[in-house]
């Protein structure tokens, strides 16, 4: 991902796959935290869908004005939330992280929330 221009949009694209038992108290974690995180400065956009085809999929999407917000949020402990509603997935959940630079996925959020990216 280009770090080197701060203003370029940034999605971000977590589709969880979860347990009957776990599935409704991970959605509502999640839930707990769109307001919050639509809130902070640069957030466009944050929403979570329920996968109709399949209750226990759930799909978390944000959208931020630039890479130096959206690097904000990613070390932040509203996202460690997301976080930990990524832990109690089934299976590991399919993350793309995108501003066109290729750069995407779980490794490139841990690089974020440790400040290397």
């Amino acid at each position: 991902m280009d770090t080197s221009n701060p203003f370029a949009l940034v999605t971000c694209l977590i589709d969880m796959h979860f347990s009957p038992s776990d599935v409704e108290s991970a959605a509502q974690l999640l839930l707990s935290t769109v307001g919050r995180t639509e809130a902070q400065p640069g957030c466009l956009s944050c929403r979570l869908a329920r996968d109709e085809a399949d209750e226990n999929r759930v799909r978390y999407h944000e959208t931020w004005d630039s890479m130096t917000a959206f690097q904000r949020h990613v070390q932040s402990d509203e996202f460690r939330l997301v976080l930990v509603a990524m832990d109690m997935c089934c299976e590991v959940p399919d993350v793309m992280v995108g501003d066109l630079s290729g750069r995407s996925g779980m490794a490139y959020l841990q690089d974020l929330r440790e400040g290397a990216a």
